[in-house]
């Protein structure tokens, strides 16, 4: 005989039901939340330690952080070579093209305030840096016609190049040269060419508001931070905190010897925006959080969400990244292979990334490095900011680059 069940019963029972459904959701999310997670210290220290027992590298330091709270940091060897000072992560580095991300952040933080516009012509503003004439592949000096904005200087498109990544630069004769600059290589925003550019965005940064770059730095950056042994001058009190840097000869297969005299002796009244800073791991993670975190830090903002949205937005349109053609100086740099592929693109503060790595980090990752083998990036899809410092010569070595992505596979592992 059927019994129909009374109102409350069927309430009962469905209160019963949603309940269930409620921690079977909890239980779920929670159980997948806790595989996205980085690796203990114990464990990564143990096969990064066997990773280095079979690497010469005298020292390193990396540092993984997510948006969680969780960081991963891993020190190796001595800070100066030839004396037993183990190294720590507030140990200061030669960061070299590190620099321009802060640059690229400072010039942002201006237009921000309506100081400066991304696509601005800055003739008028900078005449000392727009009337340097363009070589042409054929060896003569002509004038340039397109504009140079803000923009382009960020992206590299500008035309200005280094002397070690432009065959013709290398070998200019600027005895009768009277400009601040090399010549520009292209018409602006026709190419792309890795260069001086963020140099003159660290010009502009001074001319627009009246500071020195590391005066503007401390002030509305680096102080913010406190990224306290992060100066264009380092501080006589810590000199001693700065690493030993060496070099591996011109193919990069030498073993590792010290470079000579590579401490400051003096100090420098021109700030070099595009790779003249000091810093340390522990102060440049705080910079990467920061950015990893929409641009803010415990204490206030560095930039608005639609800037750090736009500084991971693909810049280049209809300009190539392919670095098959290359020039680069050896035994310095830039040998870009397998940093820059032909699917790269650029943003507004570094290279993007526009595919997963086989480790798991995720497409439209923002990353860049240093000459001396210090490297960085932020992988927005998947919550991580991590880097890694070395000191030596020649840039894009292998022995920190692989152990770099070896690094990365295990803070990735629970991720994918």
């Amino acid at each position: 005989m059927y019994i129909r069940p009374s109102l409350q019963h069927m309430q009962l029972r469905n209160r019963i039901l949603v309940i269930g459904i409620i921690v079977t959701f909890f239980t779920c999310k929670t159980e997948t939340e806790q595989t996205k997670s980085f690796p203990s210290s114990e464990v990564v220290s143990k096969q990064m330690d066997s990773i280095m027992g079979e690497s010469d590298l005298p020292g390193l330091v990396a540092i993984a952080i997510n948006k969680d709270g969780e960081r991963i940091e891993y020190t190796f060897g001595n800070a100066i070579w030839n004396e037993v000072t183990p190294i720590k992560t507030n140990n200061i580095y030669r960061i070299a093209s590190m620099t321009k991300l802060v640059t690229s952040l400072a010039a942002l933080q201006l237009v921000e305030k309506d100081s400066l516009g991304l696509d601005e012509d800055l003739s008028s503003l900078m005449p000392e840096m727009t009337s340097i004439p363009i070589l042409t592949d054929e060896k003569e000096l002509i004038d340039g016609e397109n504009l140079i904005t803000l923009r382009q200087l960020l992206t590299h498109t500008s035309g200005f190049g280094y002397f070690f990544t432009d065959s013709l630069l290398a070998t200019h004769d600027a005895s009768n040269w009277n400009y601040e600059d090399l010549p520009r290589r292209f018409e602006a925003n026709t190419q792309f060419l890795y260069g001086t550019s963020t140099n003159w965005v660290g010009k502009l940064v001074e001319k627009i508001s009246g500071l020195s770059l590391e005066e503007y730095f401390r002030k509305n950056i680096t102080g913010p931070l406190n990224m306290n042994r992060t100066w264009f001058n380092v501080p006589d009190s810590l000199h001693n905190k700065i690493i030993t840097c060496g070099r591996r000869g011109d193919d990069g297969s030498e073993s590792l010897t010290e470079i000579p005299d590579a401490y400051p002796k003096s100090k420098t009244q021109n700030y070099d925006g595009g790779g003249g800073l000091f810093s340390s791991p522990e102060d440049y993670i705080k910079l990467l959080a920061c950015l990893l975190n929409e641009g803010t830090y415990p204490d206030g903002q560095l930039l608005q969400k639609k800037t750090i949205n736009q500084i991971f937005k693909e810049q280049l349109e209809g300009v190539s990244m392919d670095i098959k053609e290359n020039y680069y100086q050896q035994g310095l740099c830039c040998n870009f292979e397998g940093l820059i592929k032909p699917t790269s693109n650029w943003g507004l503060a570094g290279l993007i990334d526009t595919e997963m790595t086989s480790y798991g980090r995720k497409e439209g990752t923002l990353l860049w490095g240093g000459v001396y083998n210090t490297y960085w990036y932020i992988d927005r899809k998947s919550g991580i900011a991590a880097s890694i410092f070395t000191q030596y010569l020649p840039f894009n070595h292998s022995a920190t680059t692989s152990v770099f992505d070896k690094f990365s596979e295990m803070i990735y592992k629970n991720y994918n």
